[in-house]
């Protein structure tokens, strides 16, 4: 089982520091009034990141932190760095650049607003019901963010199903009707859309009596654009109380009760795969659900796979039962056979289930 690591000198690599991310400053500069200071700050980590050497300061107050993440790329070129360790620290270092750190305010709040007050937003979830079953619940959770597909969930639209370039979610229900009810896992990906769908799922989880309890793993600061923090959980729980279906106020009742609760820890924000996630991370008790890309990059390793490499092989390391929920939008792929140019446009999918 062999793998190469992916770096910024590939082709997707290269469009994200080269291309995204200087207009997502762009979008923060119009979305902020950031001062010189800000703006010369963020202007200068777009320049470093394509010509320069990465840096860390000395008085970081995380400093020793990543100074244990570091494997040898602290004081050499970006272009050197793994994608994932690199892409990892640059967001580490625009929150610095307009001082999240010292004033709380997350600088992608504007953009996880505007989704959740979006008009269109009552009327894409207006498939919601209190009955929903197991595979619509699934579903609408790996298809979140594309929650426009919510009316094709309901109505068995075999376009959701074409997408998918992996489907264990048959083995995701047995699952659950041989061992329910048991405590599962969240390590939650997108705000937004994402994460009222991933609610939506825990709910069913919860009231079909399939989960004993929901544990949502959070961010522990705002990250790579859209990730979900504790306060995001917050807005998107209040949201979700306005939308049909009741799950809103009955997950606020499992959270007044305990059977929900949620958790975060360093490692989320760590540029490192869970490989090497430390002990008291504790993702070993019941199921874990992993959402999105970029847990799967860090689930499986953000590496160029030898085909034929299953999804069990490259999750073995896990002692618990995993379930991946994803939409491709990075080149790294296991257990499935998809075009390297198709992996990185959202539009397949996966559903993808190791148990021990």
């Amino acid at each position: 089982m062999r793998a190469s690591v992916v770096t910024l000198e590939s082709a997707f690599a290269h469009q994200v520091f080269h291309e995204r991310h200087p207009e997502m400053i762009r979008r923060l500069f119009d979305a902020h009034p950031y001062g010189p200071a800000e703006r010369t700050a963020l202007e200068a980590l777009v320049a470093e990141t394509h010509d320069g050497v990465i840096t860390l300061a000395d008085d970081a107050f995380d400093r020793d932190r990543w100074l244990a993440w570091d494997r040898g790329y602290i004081g050499t070129p970006w272009s050197k760095a793994p994608f994932l360790w690199a892409e990892s620290y640059f967001y580490r270092r625009l929150l610095g650049a307009v001082g999240y750190f010292d004033t709380g305010v997350d600088p992608f709040a504007p953009f996880k607003t505007a989704e959740l007050l979006s008009p269109s937003l009552a009327e894409d979830y207006g498939w919601l019901r209190e009955d929903l079953d197991f595979d619509t619940a699934l579903l609408a959770s790996l298809y979140g963010n594309r929650a426009d597909l919510g009316f094709q969930l309901i109505a068995g639209s075999t376009d959701v199903h074409d997408q998918l370039v992996a489907d264990d979610s048959a083995h995701v229900r047995e699952f659950f009707d041989a061992h329910g009810p048991v405590p599962v896992t969240f390590v939650l990906d997108n705000a937004g859309r994402e994460l009222l769908s991933d609610l939506i799922f825990a709910d069913h989880l919860l009231t079909s009596g399939r989960a004993s309890e929901i544990l949502l793993h959070t961010k522990p600061y705002p990250y790579f654009v859209s990730d979900a923090t504790h306060t995001d959980v917050g807005e998107c729980l209040r949201r979700l109380r306005d939308l049909p279906g009741g799950a809103g106020d009955r997950l606020h009742k499992a959270a007044a009760e305990g059977r929900m609760r949620l958790r975060t820890h360093p490692f989320h924000c760590a540029p490192l795969s869970f490989r090497d996630m430390p002990e008291d991370l504790d993702l070993g008790h019941g199921l874990t659900i992993f959402k999105g890309d970029l847990n799967y990059r860090r689930l499986v390793g953000d590496c160029y796979w030898e085909p034929g490499t299953s999804f069990q092989d490259a999750v073995s390391y896990l002692a618990g039962p995993v379930v991946a929920l994803r939409i491709l939008k990075s080149e790294v792929l296991v257990g499935a056979e998809v075009d390297p140019a198709e992996r990185v446009t959202g539009a397949h999918a996966l559903i993808q289930m190791n148990q021990p």
